[in-house]
């Protein structure tokens, strides 16, 4: 969720809220599988200040909604911790060393 007031607001490296995260989440979860992806703005008190990606998985106990299930999740959580890990939180950038989560530095690519 990028949001200018709750979640994302006073983030460690000033980033707050930032509106491509919700859409890199949402691109994510499709290229995961995901029966449903949605990108959304929030109703209600958040109407007109969040972004937001929601995202619905259909577990039928099949193979295929298995894999579905764990590709999408793990992504989608995956992604939660690298928001943080990206911003500078040290819990972040310890879970992603423990957990052996791959990161990209793209300051090694030419711009």
């Amino acid at each position: 969720m990028a949001h200018p007031n709750i979640m994302t607001e006073r983030m460690k490296d000033g980033s707050d809220a930032i509106a491509d995260w919700p859409l890199i989440n949402a691109m994510l979860n499709c290229s995961s599988m995901a029966d449903l992806v949605a990108i959304h703005s929030g109703g209600g008190g958040y109407a007109g200040y969040m972004t937001s990606a929601g995202v619905t998985l259909v577990a039928d106990g099949t193979e295929a909604a298995d894999m579905r299930l764990k590709y999408t999740l793990d992504n989608d959580t995956g992604l939660g911790v690298l928001r943080y890990a990206d911003a500078g939180y040290e819990e972040a950038l310890e879970e992603v060393e423990k957990k052996n989560i791959r990161r990209i530095n793209l300051d090694q690519y030419e711009k």
